[in-house]
């Protein structure tokens, strides 16, 4: 008998923990950016964020029985999906009701049998609960909680989700956004708390996403999950390094206009990381300081006036457009089997009389480069969780349709 509720109980929790598994028939929802006040700061576990960006991405999602809509933070640099909560006892400003657990009839709170229990902290008296530490300074806690989620699918009924662990934050630290849409973050990182790590199978594991350049009217585009991805059949590939939860690749080499620059191995072994809750991408200090003095050089042989009055949150490198000059460098980062080529579309930051350098020097980071989504523009992304792998190609990106 006991043989045999523990084979029931192994059955519940495989169950449980693949409850995306028929999913991987594809559905596809709405990713919209939103505009921000350019003071707004963007929680991370890696890095403050957003700090120089004016827009973030966002996913809407129905949260409990019956269905509450909750508009989230897609950040591919966060593992825990959370959303405020009732009692609340400090909250940043949102437009929506707070969720009350208790209006939901298939709410429940983690226990410490769950199979993703050992990833939560305990409380005094025993409960789970969670405390997202964020190094901008903020900081979200709560009970750690199971509930049904709902999609909004583009192309047929909403998509029901049951066991689905998240945050139920009931105290938050800190200015989250100006945008007052959003409730909370979707993790999306390669930690066993986010949402894709929760999708079962593994051909369940992969989404993908394509942003439509800013200067785009196109707002929306989608986030496709399973076989709503469409293959290209020319995607460049390289691997996820196995460790760690965040979407770092091997960097190998970084070229401008055909120059490999001359950077000490070691320069690049901390690799570069996808994260598109970042506006513009950031670089190692000692790396980009090399960039800068490469680029310097290239614009002088030009002699482009450089302007040095600009508000640092456009770019450290600035000069003055001259209306015959179109000889805009590009930038390739080698990654392991392939190369990721930043057009100037993609590379620099346009004004009417001027342009800057859409990167960012930081010091102390902890990988070479973070690749943010101003230099993610214009291009199709499928990161297939599951097998450990990146893939990529150009795409007009607001030409995605459902």
């Amino acid at each position: 008998m006991a043989k045999t509720l523990h084979l029931l109980f192994l059955f519940l929790s495989l169950l449980q923990r693949c409850v995306f598994s028929d999913q991987s028939q594809g559905f596809s929802l709405n990713l919209v950016r939103r505009e921000i006040t350019d003071n707004d700061i963007f929680p991370d576990t890696i890095r403050p964020r957003i700090t120089r960006s004016s827009y973030l991405y966002t996913i809407d999602a129905s949260i409990g029985t019956p269905p509450r809509k909750k508009t989230f933070i897609f950040d591919t640099g966060s593992e825990l999906t959370w959303t405020q909560c009732t009692p609340c006892v400090h909250c940043f400003k949102q437009d929506y009701p707070l969720f009350d657990p208790k209006s939901s009839t298939s709410y429940k709170r983690l226990t410490s049998s769950h199979t993703l229990a050992r990833f939560f902290q305990r409380s005094n008296n025993g409960e789970c609960v969670f405390n997202m530490m964020y190094m901008s300074g903020q900081s979200s806690s709560g009970i750690a909680s199971v509930e049904t989620f709902t999609f909004p699918s583009n192309k047929r009924a909403a998509e029901s989700v049951k066991g689905v662990a998240f945050g139920c934050s009931n105290n938050h630290r800190g200015q989250m956004t100006s945008n007052t849409m959003v409730t909370g973050i979707m993790g999306m990182n390669r930690s066993p708390l986010s949402l894709i790590s929760q999708m079962g199978t593994k051909s369940a594991r992969r989404f993908s996403y394509c942003l439509p350049k800013l200067s785009s009217p196109v707002k929306s585009t989608f986030l496709r999950f399973g076989k709503d991805i469409k293959d290209k059949g020319s995607f460049q590939k390289t691997n996820f390094v196995s460790a760690g939860n965040d979407y770092s690749v091997s960097l190998l080499a970084i070229s401008i206009n055909g120059r490999q620059l001359s950077l000490p191995r070691e320069a690049l072994s901390k690799g570069c990381v996808l994260d598109v809750g970042s506006g513009a991408s950031d670089i190692e200090m000692g790396v980009y300081k090399v960039i800068l003095s490469v680029l310097r050089e290239y614009f002088d042989r030009f002699n482009l006036t450089r302007v040095n009055d600009i508000p640092s949150p456009l770019g450290d490198l600035c000069y003055r457009v001259q209306r015959a000059f179109r000889s805009y460098p590009s930038m390739v980062l080698h990654f392991q089997g392939s190369n990721f080529e930043i057009g100037a579309a993609n590379l620099f930051r346009f004004r009417d009389d001027y342009f800057c350098l859409g990167m960012f020097g930081r010091q102390g980071m902890s990988m070479t480069m973070l690749l943010g989504a101003y230099q993610q523009q214009n291009v199709r992304f499928v990161y297939d969780v599951g097998n450990r792998k990146l893939l990529f190609g150009n795409e007009d990106c607001s030409q995605d349709k459902a």
